[in-house]
């Protein structure tokens, strides 16, 4: 039978209340000085009892016997006839001399007293177990003077109900490992849901068939969670993916009519709008490929890519420069190539659109390659250098709507560079601003 979390908890905490009345009964004995008020009287405090009790008529006795009385001690007057004989496990007892060398004689018997348990269960695990003496005290009469235990103990002289407290102590012990045990799948299942991407595949949850049953379902409900949000994901990226191919179709479609305008300047802006309009489905496409890891994944040269890139902006007649490195080395890296040309692509049209100049420079050393872009215009205030990566964020008014876009180009190279475990940054130079995009070099294991 599997217990539910609730009842392994109150079962840990009922074994920490018995530790708790443990320590307590262990402060008690101790403050208490049980030790101290089970142990024996003093045999000259024996002899000086004796004593009084020789020489004092009948009619003083009950007046004796009222003074020397207390909760502790027990002194009674019995006939001779009923002392009993020497306890045999006393008789060679060290603990029984100093009695035997003070009283004498009139130490006529000693036995140990009764304590809680079988009778089988000898003293001698005790230096000094409670004992009753009978001492002689005039001619036919003896004091039975013994202890009053002022509350039950055990054969070994400990407190009652103090092997409980240990056994509870062994219950707390074995109760915080089972504690411990039912922590850590939870430990396991937040580190796991911590895994969690949907860009990626889904992140295999801890087994936990050996846990609490409300621990295994809720590892399951998160299970079936995951699964449904990378269906569902799937699923918007198969629907975005037609509505792109569709919208294309469209557009195409359109553009061919616009050619029988007869207004260049109508039929100009009409092209120039609908070219804005299937670049922002192409980013809008792109950004939520990279958010759910479905970029494509080859191994390329991207000093190659800029390069290329480049040659074909300055063929179309866009003011750009890529530095000569690009042509002279190579930087192998692992990314989707159609992601990378979009990056180019929207860091260089912002450079030419806002800073009228793009000119590429490389820097690289054995972990990463840095591209940087710079451009001929005012630069990035530092207000604007993080919220121009954000998405249809435009600075005015050295940016103005008469570039055309929808804000979203640096947004979109953002989003692109971090899916592909890179950065991002805005700087500027003496001579204008920079966008400064760095990604890790592909490195064989």
């Amino acid at each position: 039978m599997r217990f539910g979390l609730a009842v392994r908890l109150v079962s840990i905490g009922a074994s920490l209340l018995l530790v708790l009345w443990l320590l307590v009964l262990g402060l008690a004995y101790r403050e208490g000085s049980l030790s101290r008020a089970t142990s024996n009287p003093e045999p000259r405090q024996l002899a000086a009892i004796a004593e009084l009790f020789a020489p004092a008529p009948a009619a003083r006795q009950d007046r004796l016997l009222e003074a020397v009385r207390s909760p502790g001690l027990d002194v009674q007057i019995v006939p001779l006839s009923d002392v009993p004989e020497f306890d045999a496990q006393l008789l060679d007892s060290a603990d029984l001399v100093p009695y035997q060398e003070v009283l004498g004689q009139r130490l006529l018997s000693a036995r140990a007293q009764k304590l809680i348990g079988p009778d089988g269960i000898r003293w001698r695990f005790r230096a000094m177990p409670p004992l009753r003496f009978w001492i002689a005290a005039g001619e036919n009469q003896a004091l039975a003077i013994g202890v009053h235990l002022p509350f039950p103990v055990t054969p070994l002289g400990l407190p009652l109900g103090l092997g409980a407290g240990l056994l509870g102590t062994v219950f707390a012990f074995i109760a915080l490992l089972l504690f411990h045990r039912e922590i850590r799948p939870l430990a396991r299942f937040a580190a796991a849901v911590d895994r969690i991407d949907l860009s990626t595949e889904p992140v295999p949850l801890p087994d936990t068939r050996s846990g609490t049953p409300e621990i295994a379902a809720l590892v399951r409900a998160f299970d079936r969670l995951q699964n449904r949000l990378h269906t569902m994901t799937r699923s918007q990226m198969a629907l975005i993916g037609g509505l792109q191919h569709d919208v294309r179709s469209f557009a195409t479609r359109l553009r061919l009519r616009l050619e029988n305008l007869p207004d260049a300047s109508e039929r100009d802006r009409a092209t120039s709008d609908i070219t804005d309009m299937i670049s922002l489905l192409d980013n809008a496409l792109l950004i939520s490929r990279a958010g759910v890891g479905v970029l494509e994944e080859e191994l390329l040269d991207l000093c190659e890519l800029v390069s290329a890139e480049f040659t074909e902006f300055r063929e179309a007649g866009m003011p750009v420069e890529a530095g000569e490195d690009f042509a002279r080395k190579q930087a192998w890296i692992v990314g989707d190539r159609v992601a990378l040309r979009r990056i180019i692509l929207n860091v260089v049209d912002n450079a030419v659109k806002y800073g009228n100049f793009a000119r590429a420079t490389l820097e690289m050393d054995d972990e990463r390659i840095s591209v940087l872009v710079d451009d001929e215009g005012p630069g990035f205030s530092e207000e604007d250098r993080t919220l121009l990566l954000e998405p249809f964020v435009r600075a005015e008014p050295s940016r103005s709507r008469g570039t055309g876009g929808a804000g979203l180009g640096l947004s979109v190279a953002r989003s692109l560079t971090e899916a592909h475990d890179g950065t991002i940054r805005l700087e500027n130079t003496p001579g204008g601003g920079r966008v400064k995009v760095t990604l890790p070099l592909f490195k064989t294991s």
